[in-house]
């Protein structure tokens, strides 16, 4: 069909969405136009309690009918529980098995009789998801559900990235006002420091810190002493609090996520913690590399390694009190000795640094 050229507009549309709900209110429209459906939406669904599912974005859904679904309709949506028991595939509810169907016609009632849905889910952690779903009156010929099922596939690289730049977005923007200077990293963990959110580009620089181990799954200090006292904090539900580790190479700040603003209601994390992370840049390791292997300047070097935490000039140049203008000399020149040809390969090569 002529319309799937029309679908690379969408993906890019999702590269620009991330902390601008405008933009991602445009993708919703865009796919309704493009896929010829009446609605689309943007849910946050909690696989664990399905009454806290709710609506993060959509497009031609009344604010009546959103209501009406976080308040009910949200425990009776079979087809979306499916899609984010069984994610990153595209389903069409009228391609499942016959005892299915039959439950979500006899429980869930669709927006204005919008019985024909496509859903497509991405994890945001162990008891959430994030999903994506689109619906119609009109039943489709088998042509429609090829073509449908093939553009949200490919979408699914893409729709993965935004949604995880998103919640680094909201949480990145307001951490500099708590922590009152830059961070090199930060992680989310529970009140016993089960990790519920980590970034791998964060990780990679947290890494090198000596005071403390992490894991897939837990975050731990190897002085016992200092993490019973971060746990007791956490206990206390202390509020922005520093905790200056004994090996003097870092500054660890720990956060409640309950004071964090505008997160677009990100209830997968509401209970959660942040733990965010100052290197001491004078004993960072990667600064040493970039000096050592690259030839880069000391001033050149920390705006690299900040560039790993956020490619946004404006950003960087707020985290090392330089004019965006220097930010941009010392990109360009890290570019140039480190023989890459844009910021894609140059984030590439920085991270792989930081992993060794």
């Amino acid at each position: 069909m002529d319309q799937y050229a029309d679908s690379i507009n969408l993906n890019s549309l999702l590269e620009n969405a991330p902390g601008n709900s405008l933009i991602w209110n445009r993708f919703l429209t865009e796919l309704i136009i493009q896929l010829n459906f009446d609605s689309s939406l943007l849910l946050v669904t909690d696989l664990i309690d399905r009454g806290n599912t709710h609506f993060l974005f959509s497009a031609n859904i009344s604010k009546e009918y959103q209501q009406q679904y976080e308040q009910e309709l949200n425990r009776l949506d079979s087809f979306n529980y499916f899609i984010c028991k069984n994610p990153n595939h595209v389903f069409f509810n009228h391609a499942i098995e016959k005892t299915y169907i039959e439950e979500v016609e006899t429980n869930f009632t669709p927006f204005c009789g919008q019985k024909y849905r496509f859903g497509i889910s991405i994890p945001c952690n162990h008891n959430h998801s994030l999903s994506l779903l689109v619906s119609r009156k009109k039943a489709f010929n088998q042509g429609e559900v090829k073509f449908v099922s093939q553009v949200l596939q490919d979408m699914v690289p893409s729709l993965d990235q935004a949604i995880h730049a998103e919640q680094r977005h909201k949480i990145n923007s307001q951490l500099l006002n708590f922590i009152g200077d830059h961070f090199d990293g930060y992680i989310i963990v529970d009140h016993k420091l089960n990790i519920l959110f980590s970034d791998p580009l964060y990780i990679s620089v947290i890494g090198q810190i000596d005071c403390i181990k992490i894991s897939e799954k837990r975050f731990s200090m190897k002085n016992p002493a200092i993490e019973r006292r971060l746990l007791t904090l956490i206990e206390n539900n202390e509020t922005t609090t520093s905790i200056h580790s004994q090996c003097t190479s870092c500054k660890i700040t720990l956060i409640p996520i309950s004071c964090l603003n505008n997160l677009y209601q990100w209830e997968c994390y509401k209970d959660g913690f942040v733990l965010a992370f100052t290197l001491d840049n004078e004993n960072n390791p990667i600064l040493d590399r970039l000096s050592e292997i690259y030839q880069l300047s000391r001033c050149e070097a920390v705006c690299a390694l900040h560039f790993m935490k956020t490619p946004s000039i404006p950003d960087i140049a707020t985290g090392t009190y330089r004019s965006q203008e220097t930010v941009r000399n010392h990109i360009k020149h890290t570019m140039h000795k480190m023989d890459v040809h844009n910021q894609a390969e140059l984030m590439k090569k920085l991270i792989s640094l930081a992993a060794l």
